[in-house]
């Protein structure tokens, strides 16, 4: 089978690679769909060579959706032909938080917990191993290609929004407009709230307007806080949600929020320092965290997207197939795009 393979320092390749047999509760899953998140690039695709040389490396790619080709033994109902999506956590199954549907949070045996792309293998390949736990069958109004998105970006943008409680009495603020914070866009219009959306790319901020967004800010050409604070009469937000990880876009979702704001932080990976008696005792905020999402909540999103009639395929602007894996890379890099979809026939 083809697989896209990461080589560190930002080079990728095709390779062959032999096609895995499913063991006991597993089944081999042909890929339809793949999506590439920022964290691929992060995680993986941008360290440096020298930190993966002389290590364990494994297919990238969790964001999976495909056909079931092969079933180990003991899969429950799964069969051959059928549509699934992938949750990319997988945890021990056994202890308390795997039966609540919390993979993501499992505190079973590590041998036992892992993440597809990240230690397991993931999906920029033909084919992949998943346990048959982790699969959920696609409904027949969702397309594979949106389907693999819900498995990392949608589902995490769902978990952490459900837990913000939002109105339509709200404003809700979105920072940060990658392939999640989009997402998130149009969660938060499905929710009717009044939507502003800010990002420093303005591809990317167009691109949230044909979501619904009701106010966009060019974080490049504009004073966020100014600008805030001129579309909420001075009061801030109800809601703010940071997609993009950056400490000048969290302590910003911090200092839009108004009285009894609700804040979310999504985005990962750098460090914020933030003052509580400046920032938050005297406005009373609630800071929430979120970072992946439950099984159950998978299960919810669907559910959530066929009664509102959310359809996401605006936000997906490529597709490439899986052997222009690396230009697709260097593409996602620019941060000119929104959702990148690797497709199969």
């Amino acid at each position: 089978m083809k697989v896209l393979w990461f080589s560190g320092d930002s080079e990728a390749q095709i390779k062959d690679m032999p096609t895995p047999k499913p063991a006991s509760g597993q089944v081999l899953i042909r890929m339809k769909a793949a999506g590439l998140c920022g964290s691929d690039l992060h995680g993986i695709y941008e360290r440096p060579r020298k930190e993966i040389e002389g290590r364990r490396q494994w297919i990238p790619g969790h964001e999976p959706a495909g056909v079931v080709e092969a079933l180990g033994s003991g899969v429950g109902e799964l069969a051959i032909g059928d549509p699934v999506l992938v949750d990319n956590t997988v945890g021990c199954g056994e202890c308390k938080l795997c039966r609540m549907g919390w993979y993501n949070l499992c505190v079973g045996p590590r041998e036992k917990r892992g993440f597809y792309g990240f230690g397991l293998d993931g999906c920029f390949a033909d084919y992949m191993v998943a346990e048959d736990r982790n699969c959920i069958k696609k409904p027949d109004w969702l397309s594979f290609e949106v389907g693999a998105h819900l498995t990392c970006g949608g589902g995490t943008v769902y978990s952490a929004l459900k837990r913000l409680n939002i109105t339509t009495d709200d404003t809700a603020l979105a920072i940060g407009l990658g392939p999640v914070g989009l997402g998130g866009v149009a969660l938060m219009k499905a929710w009717k709230a009044r939507v502003i959306a800010v990002d420093m790319t303005e591809e990317r901020v167009k691109l949230a307007k044909t979501l619904g967004a009701d106010e966009t800010i060019d974080a490049s050409k504009e004073n966020v806080l100014d600008r805030v604070k001129e579309l909420t009469g001075g009061n801030g937000v109800e809601v703010a949600v940071d997609f993009s990880g950056s400490p000048i876009g969290r302590n910003n979702c911090i200092d839009s929020a108004g009285l009894f704001g609700r804040v979310a932080f999504v985005g990962e990976r750098n460090p914020t320092t933030i003052d509580p008696s400046r920032q938050l005792l005297g406005k009373r905020i609630t800071i929430y965290s979120s970072r992946v999402y439950g099984y159950h909540e998978l299960m919810e999103l669907l559910e959530f997207m066929k009664r509102h009639e959310l359809h996401l395929e605006k936000m997906i602007t490529h597709r490439f197939p899986l052997e222009k894996g690396p230009d697709a890379l260097k593409l996602f890099q620019t941060t000119q795009t929104g959702k990148i979809i690797f497709t199969w026939p």
